[in-house]
């Protein structure tokens, strides 16, 4: 089989022949090769070789040791990542078998020619996932999110004995490291076809192991593949949820309290807008990218909202002011007017004030704020 022309193929062509070169086994392995299969890009490159780690550092002096559970160099070569590890006097076949699923199990040489064992680019062209072994989800319970990452990303069906061991197996979940989970679900959360991938762990009860407490009731994620962040993503799916799982659910997952905040407010507006529609207040506190963020989201856990992202940019660009910033008058301009040291007194008033030009009730002219001001204060 020829290999592909593409940058990452040349790349890995070259880095093969180099390691060949030094009389050393090297191939391509993993999702890289079932990307190719899949005539797709393959997001980064794995390589395994009989050379030992040292040596290799040795003749790719570019690539950076990184001390995992299993040790291995990276580097990027024309903006393509390269993962390198060593077989460590294991056969390539015994390296192979002890990967995931069949469809990770192949391997390519320098040559083009694939190494198939386990009849992988079958279940490839099948789009199946079938596990090498039994034990492959009790060794790493990840695997589970991985399947339903494949089958979002890639349209895979998941065979019966996988669906089995995912469902025997689950609860070894709540052993993994949080923030393995969490880099996880973010992947799943940015396939296309997210949905799909969180519908079949619903389906299988694995929801329920990632937060405890959730309520037992059918979840319906289709609204994910109607928005495009990652924070929208992560309101939809804390929407089927319930909210308070949001700061447990994240913060266990070691996602960043950034994060964790965006989705919070973002949740909030989300909710607000499905109730009702937008007051000019609610539009002046969210922002424009907020309230655009929220209207989407509204728009897609329901098909029964008004409006739209059109709507709220043009009612936001008829507000007076956006901002504090945006008042005709100074904070300092308004303790001067009156003769009165700024104190806590001046934040209640200039709140007070932000809500009166917003909604309209006096103008955001200096002469008319002055006014308002004195007459407030008196």
């Amino acid at each position: 089989m020829v290999m592909k022309t593409t940058d990452e193929w040349r790349v890995a062509s070259s880095l093969l022949n180099v390691l060949n070169d030094y009389n050393h086994e090297a191939y391509i392995v993993g999702g890289a090769v079932r990307n190719w299969l899949l005539q797709k890009p393959a997001e980064d490159l794995d390589i395994v070789t009989s050379a030992p780690l040292a040596e290799i550092a040795d003749i790719l002096p570019e690539a950076t040791v990184i001390e995992t559970s299993v040790p291995l160099l990276t580097m990027k070569k024309e903006s393509v990542r390269v993962d390198i590890s060593a077989l460590k006097g294991e056969s390539l076949e015994e390296n192979l078998a002890a990967r995931d699923f069949t469809v990770n199990a192949i391997a390519v040489n320098a040559k083009g020619a694939v190494i198939d064992p386990f009849h992988g680019q079958k279940d490839v062209h099948a789009r199946v996932l079938r596990l090498l072994h039994d034990e492959a989800i009790a060794v790493d319970p990840l695997r589970i999110l991985r399947a339903a990452r494949l089958m979002a990303n890639d349209q895979f069906l998941v065979d019966e004995a996988t669906v089995n061991a995912c469902k025997t197996y689950r609860y070894r979940l709540t052993r993994v490291p949080g923030e393995r989970v969490g880099d996880e679900l973010n992947r799943l959360l940015y396939t296309e076809h997210a949905s799909k991938g969180f519908q079949w762990l619903a389906e299988q009860d694995i929801i329920a192991v990632l937060s405890p407490g959730t309520p037992d009731t059918s979840f319906t994620f289709s609204a994910l593949d109607m928005v495009d962040t990652l924070t929208e993503k992560w309101v939809v799916f804390f929407f089927q949820l319930g909210e308070e799982h949001i700061r447990t659910s994240l913060r266990k997952w070691r996602r960043s309290e950034r994060l964790i905040k965006n989705v919070e407010r973002l949740f909030f507006y989300t909710r607000k807008r499905l109730k009702s529609g937008w007051s000019r207040q609610r539009l002046y506190e969210a922002g424009q990218a907020l309230a655009v963020a929220a209207e989407k989201t509204a728009h897609a856990l329901s098909g029964n909202v008004p409006g739209g992202r059109i709507d709220v940019c043009r009612q936001i660009a008829a507000l007076p002011i956006s901002s504090r910033q945006d008042l005709a008058v100074h904070p300092l301009e308004i303790s001067t007017y009156i003769d009165r040291e700024p104190d806590a007194w001046l934040g209640e008033v200039l709140q007070e004030l932000e809500k009166a030009v917003v909604d309209g009730e006096v103008s955001n002219e200096r002469a008319a704020i002055l006014a308002w001001v004195e007459e407030v204060i008196s």
